[in-house]
Formats: structure tokens, sequence, C-alpha cells
């Protein structure tokens, strides 16, 4: 990697740096993981589901924009670390961040969440874990014949109540009693073309990796920024908390994606932070104690 031809900024995890554009529900806790890590931690109350059914006690949900202008760059790359603890029961699943966008601000922010009107105006890529840690990109993305070529992927599956489209179901596994360390590329496809594509890292290594996909339906659709949101859910209690639960999030990291830095391209995989004590491959890291944000285009 040419570091040269980077800027990174390396920036303390609090909502200034964050640059929080909407507090949705939840309240957002920024303490120190079991190991010390500097994290925001969500708070999963006991028989607490779906963040409109229990909005005070389930998680946190917030967008931000952090410190690079995501909106004029047509690849970005997302990453941060979430820790469950070693008892921590995943029921039948849950929502984690990951990018969202659209033709704009409104629309992009109300993509997820069951909308089924104006979805080619807007996606959003969160992740999700399953039974027993089982992850996935839980993604809303237009109505087009392209993305049906998601389907071809072992384990994705249309959600049967036709909300989002889970991509790569135990694809990969969140652990409990560590970090796992994701890293989400989202390359927007140019308008007319099915050229976009999907890429997910857990631990250093690409699990996820999707081609051929429509994002922009609209000329106007750009990335937004993250939708951080955490919850148990599904929109019924046989998702809810059996118990009064924490999980933590940690090393939130982006960066814009300079033209011909893509793996598909030739080049290697992004190491996007560095960090000292959770390390994942020689090629990824985390830091323990900042977020941290290349805010120039990232050439590898």
């Amino acid at each position: 990697m040419d570091v040269g031809r980077q800027q990174i900024a390396r920036l303390p995890l609090n909502k200034e740096s964050l640059r929080i554009t909407q507090n949705s529900f939840g309240t957002t806790t920024f303490t120190n993981a079991p190991d010390g890590t500097a994290s925001i931690q969500a708070f999963y109350a006991k028989n607490s589901y779906s963040k409109s059914t229990n909005p005070g006690i389930t998680g946190f949900g917030f967008n931000f924009a952090g410190p690079v202008d995501l909106t004029t760059a047509d690849q970005i790359l997302f990453s941060y670390a979430v820790w469950f603890p070693p008892d921590f029961d995943f029921v039948l699943g849950g929502k984690l961040p990951g990018p969202y966008g659209g033709a704009n601000e409104q629309v992009a922010k109300g993509c997820a969440g069951g909308r089924q009107d104006g979805r080619n105006l807007c996606f959003s890529l969160r992740l999700m874990w399953r039974e027993n840690g089982d992850g996935e990109i839980y993604a809303y993305l237009p109505d087009d014949p392209a993305n049906a070529g998601l389907l071809l992927l072992n384990g994705t599956v249309t959600d049967p109540t036709i909300y989002g489209l889970s991509v790569a179901r135990g694809a990969f596994r969140f652990a409990r009693g560590d970090w796992t360390v994701v890293a989400q590329r989202v390359k927007l496809n140019t308008f007319g073309k099915d050229d976009g594509e999907l890429e997910l890292w857990v631990n250093g290594k690409s699990v996820i990796h999707a081609t051929n996909v429509v994002l922009r339906a609209v000329p106007e659709t750009q990335v937004r920024g993250i939708e951080a949101e955490t919850f148990f859910g599904g929109s019924n209690s046989s998702w809810e908390s059996p118990k009064d639960q924490f999980a933590y999030m940690a090393a939130f990291s982006g960066a814009t994606v300079a033209p011909g830095s893509s793996p598909a391209e030739g080049k290697r995989a992004y190491p996007l932070a560095s960090g000292d004590r959770l390390q994942r491959s020689p090629v990824f890291s985390i830091a323990t104690t900042c977020l941290i944000f290349a805010i120039v285009s990232l050439a590898l």
C-alpha cells in the first residue's frame, strides 16, 4: 500500500467525530469494552425487540456522516469491530450498522424498516446476526432484475415478509467473547449499467463478494452515510432478547476508494487501520482507542 498517497485522520470516538446527522432510538453510550477498548455500548433489555416496539430499551440507532464526504465517492469502505459477551444469546437475529444511500438524504434515511415504495430511490446495507451468530448482509436494494443474481450466492434468501434480502447468510459467524472485525466495500454502479459490487471482509478475509449489482437506479443516488443501528428483530416477540444483554462496537473506520483500487481489478485487500491489540491478519487490523478515517481517496 502506498501510504504516501493517503491522509489518515485519527479521531476520538465521540459524537463530534462521527458527525451524527440523526438520532433514531435508544441511547448512545460511549464507554470501554471489558478489555478496555474505547467503544459504543449497546444495551438490549430483557424482552426487547424491534426498534419501533421498544425504542427506549433496545440497542441504539443513529445515522452518521463521518469526517469523510462519502457523497462524492462511487466506491467506499466502512469497517468496525463488534464484541459479544461469551454468554450472549443471539436468539433469531438482530441488526448491526452498515452503509446507506439514495437519491437524497430524506429518502435514503427511510430506505429500511420494511419500506416497499420508492425502493428504486435508495439502498440500505446493514449487517445482521442470525441464530448462533451466523452473519449476513441484510440489504434493501432497487427492484432491478440484475439484483436477482444475489440469490445465486450460497445462503441468500428473500425475507418472507418481502422486506430485506439476506445476502449470503452463514458466510461467516460473529464470535462470542472476542472481537469480530467487519469491513464492507460498496461500489456504486454506473447509472444504466449493472457494474456495482458488494464485498465483505471478516477478520481480514473476504467472505462475500457480489458483482453485477445495481445500487444506483436513478442518477442522483449516492452513498449518504452510515446507518448505525442495532436491535433484536424482527418485528414480533419470537425475536426478543431473553435477558438483559450488552454488545460493544469499536474502531469505526472508513475511506473513499480511488478508481482502480478494487480487488476485482487486481489490487490486494484493504488494511484500513493500524492497531496494537486486536490484530486480525497481516493486512487488516483495528485501532483500539480511536475512530480512523481516510480523508483522501484510498489507493492501494
